[in-house]
């Protein structure tokens, strides 16, 4: 599981700023196939708080695919944290 804080900027509604969340959840959930949903500061429009989850066999496949998402979101977005857990069952 991950949590991430992207930092808006110039974003004037809350229209603007879901229209902008939909966009990266569904390119997330597309590119990477992982679940995604908007967690946190839902009425904020200066940042916007995604939680993505997914399973891997491996843990390092895991690592992998956290990095690549950490470095796609960096490319288009100001990043402020990424964090995450690997769970083993």
């Amino acid at each position: 599981m991950a949590k991430v804080l992207i930092k808006l900027w110039e974003v004037e509604s809350l229209k603007e700023k879901r229209s902008i969340v939909r966009t990266l959840i569904n390119l997330l959930e597309k590119q990477f196939r992982v679940s995604a949903l908007e967690t946190d500061l839902l009425d904020s429009k200066e940042y916007i708080s995604i939680g993505i989850s997914f399973v891997a066999i491996k843990e390092s496949d895991a690592e992998n695919k956290l990095d690549k998402i950490e470095e796609f979101l960096e490319q288009r977005h100001t990043v402020e944290a990424f964090e995450y857990d690997i769970l083993n069952f």
